[in-house]
């Protein structure tokens, strides 16, 4: 008996005390409010999903929280794998996989940019899909999407 009980200080209860093994708790916010940058913020999600196919402006309101999607099964042939926001100097390497998510508060008002760059996927007979440059094989002029969003004061989006 005396075996087991020093067995279980120094398996179990030693490391605990020395800081080797921390008990994690579960990080979760409040509802109403959403989990950035490992703090609580007061709020909602505002999403946008980024195809890179048919929709290269988006609007929001400052203050707002705001979180790009980035969805593989709606790239269509190009498939981006880096993402870059003017103004807010954020970037993001973006998975062909993977849904990734970019997030931020709209504290400045403004237009800003968006850029990306990637390969476009073509479909070989025979071969099947490969990644390939998009100038050279798709008669693109580059490698990537941009577009704009814009953050309007607060209480003034467009209808």
């Amino acid at each position: 008996m005396k075996v087991a009980a020093w067995w279980m200080v120094v398996v179990a209860i030693l490391p605990l005390a020395t800081g080797c093994f921390q008990l994690s708790e579960k990080f979760g916010c409040d509802e109403g409010s959403v989990e950035l940058e490992g703090a609580c913020v007061r709020g909602e999600w505002n999403i946008i999903g980024i195809d890179f196919r048919s929709n290269d402006g988006f609007e929001v309101e400052e203050g707002d929280l705001v979180r790009l999607e980035f969805v593989p099964s709606t790239f269509g042939h190009y498939i981006p794998s880096y993402f870059h926001l003017e103004g807010y100097e954020i970037s993001q390497y973006i998975s062909s996989r993977e849904i990734g998510t970019l997030d931020f508060i709209a504290n400045q008002t403004g237009e800003f940019s968006y850029s990306s760059r990637g390969s476009c996927r073509i479909d070989i007979p025979g071969a099947g899909e490969v990644m390939v440059d998009c100038t050279v094989f798709c008669g693109e002029t580059d490698n990537g999407r941009s577009g704009v969003i814009s953050v309007k004061e607060e209480g003034r989006l467009s209808d």
